[in-house]
């Protein structure tokens, strides 16, 4: 039973992982083509994106530890 938990609480990090690396590289992206007729720069679109980035892993961390108690509570 102990290991089918962690098989979860593994599978639901990599998910998590996965949709903040997924949101950073969109936000950037999008950024950019905004902000490349205006010449600028890769690294300009990096700093503009890293708040929503922060935002979300923050938000993903606290659903993988809401996550964890939820699934040590119940069973």
């Amino acid at each position: 039973m102990a290991e089918d938990k962690q098989k979860k609480l593994r599978l639901l990090a990599y998910w998590l992982f996965a949709s903040v690396l997924i949101v950073f590289a969109a936000v950037t992206a999008y950024v950019y083509v905004w902000i490349r007729p205006l010449t600028g720069t890769i690294w300009m679109a990096i700093k503009a994106a890293l708040p929503i980035t922060l935002i979300v892993a923050v938000v993903a961390a606290l659903l993988y530890v809401g996550y964890y108690f939820l699934i040590y509570k119940k069973g």
